[in-house]
């Protein structure tokens, strides 16, 4: 008779524990559609403009669901015998960053058809992610390479949905710029210690995430589509963290700059077409 205990849990997570990690997010999820709390207005001046911040249970949701993701990915990551106890911080990335993510459109699409479409997939691209981190966090796990690969290719796609996401609810500038960085910053991050498995790199991070941030608010008022505005964005991560890897590997420079133009280019004029 097959032993299930002795193969799956050294490549895949354990299925209790996942399935209870995916239920509880999911849960909330749901709940939140059928959940009213009162909004609160939360009054902050800067420089002697006012600026409002709205607290509802979108916001709430958003908080919740991240701490749960992470928490719950790390109690997935203890059932790892290969991490001997070590805290795995640089998987808790992703995951906690997909939850929030996802909120944004499920909390802004009608209850309905489309909203159970996007429900659906988030599950699925939530799932993915956690089983990609699992496997990503041992190199002894036989998906290991191909586990990167794939984390890597749903971080950038994790980020396109953000800037569409931020586009597609006509974020005010003081709220649109703060989750772009933050979604660049976090995105550079766990591309750059999936390519390296080294130490992070907070210079490199936040170079990025700064660059990006004001791509983003010169094109806030103009007039460009979701997709578009997500397009250029998505580009400019691409370009600016495959131009830091190249610098971490010591490639030429005259190289690293040609390939990450073309990078930059190609998403660009992508932009273009579907303005």
């Amino acid at each position: 008779m097959y032993n299930r205990t002795v193969d799956s849990p050294r490549y895949l997570p354990n299925r209790e524990r996942l399935s209870a990690v995916m239920a509880m997010i999911l849960l909330v999820y749901t709940a939140a559609r059928f959940v009213q709390l009162p909004v609160q207005t939360l009054s902050i001046e800067l420089a002697g403009i006012y600026l409002p911040l709205q607290l509802n249970i979108n916001t709430l949701v958003a908080i919740l669901v991240a701490a749960l993701t992470a928490s719950g990915t790390d109690w997935l990551l203890r059932d790892d015998p290969a991490l001997q106890g070590r805290r795995g911080f640089r998987h808790w990335l992703l995951p906690s960053m997909t939850a929030w993510v996802l909120s944004l459109p499920l909390a802004n699409l009608e209850f309905g058809l489309e909203w159970s479409a996007a429900f659906s997939a988030s599950a699925l691209l939530l799932l993915a992610i956690l089983v990609g981190e699992y496997a990503s966090a041992s190199p002894e796990n036989r998906l290991h390479e191909a586990a990167k690969f794939a984390l890597t290719a749903l971080s950038y796609a994790l980020f396109l949905i953000l800037a569409i996401s931020v586009r597609g609810v006509a974020l005010r500038l003081y709220l649109a710029l703060p989750a772009i960085a933050l979604g660049a910053l976090m995105i550079s991050t766990r591309v750059h210690l999936l390519r390296t498995n080294l130490t992070w790199q907070p210079l490199q991070s936040f170079g990025i995430a700064f660059v990006v941030v004001q791509i983003a608010a010169a094109l806030h008022y103009f007039p460009i589509s979701a997709l578009g505005y997500g397009l250029v964005l998505l580009g400019a991560v691409f370009a600016l963290n495959q131009y830091a890897a190249s610098v971490n590997f010591e490639q030429e420079n005259k190289q690293a700059i040609r390939e990450s133009l073309i990078i930059l280019g190609t998403f660009w004029f992508l932009a273009i077409l579907v303005r």
